[in-house]
């Protein structure tokens, strides 16, 4: 366990409340008080990347990122035994106990985990209060896809046929200005 100030609990836990306060309209059911955490593992075990769905303070992000690196200690395997990479979104819980000197011993523990399909995931706040992961994949740049975590469910309609996605290049320079609209009587 850590020594960390009150105010970096406090916000923890104010910031892990907010999380909870927007569960009832979620794409994502989250109980009160837990927090989230879109995790990445290589084939190593070592954890390569924890994003929160919300952001903490640098104190309690390294209190998280130590904790998580004491949780996760082996990689994951596949069906033949060999070790491999892996992403999951892991629930956690900030419990914290005073301390004589006015601080609190802090630590995340374990509340459950979900899998994430293979992909690059960020959270997304929809609406500002709904939670969800957005692909960062370049084909549903337009589009995006969101990860339910019970189920995927595509943002978009499928079509039949692929066509190319046209080059993406800068069009402010080398443009002219644009023109006045033209208003019609």
């Amino acid at each position: 366990m850590k020594s960390i100030p009150r105010s970096a609990v406090f916000g923890a836990l104010l910031a892990c409340s907010g999380v909870a306060t927007a569960g009832s309209a979620s794409l994502n059911e989250f109980p009160p008080k837990v927090m989230p955490v879109l995790v990445q593992v290589n084939s190593h075990g070592k954890v390569t990347g924890a994003s929160p769905a919300i952001e903490l303070s640098p104190k309690v992000n390294r209190l998280l990122r130590a904790n998580l690196d004491e949780m996760i200690t082996k990689p994951a395997v596949d069906k033949h035994g060999r070790p491999v990479s892996s992403q999951f979104v892991i629930n956690l819980v900030l419990q914290a106990s005073p301390l004589d000197n006015g601080n609190y011993n802090a630590h995340f523990t374990y509340l459950s985990t979900a899998p994430v399909p293979a992909g690059s995931w960020y959270w997304v706040h929809i609406d500002g209060h709904r939670l969800a992961l957005a692909e960062r994949d370049p084909l549903f740049r337009r589009s995006p896809r969101f990860y339910h975590h019970d189920r995927y469910q595509p943002a978009y309609q499928r079509s039949q046929h692929v066509s190319p996605t046209p080059p993406i290049s800068n069009t402010t320079r080398n443009s002219p200005a644009p023109s006045p609209p033209v208003h019609g009587r």
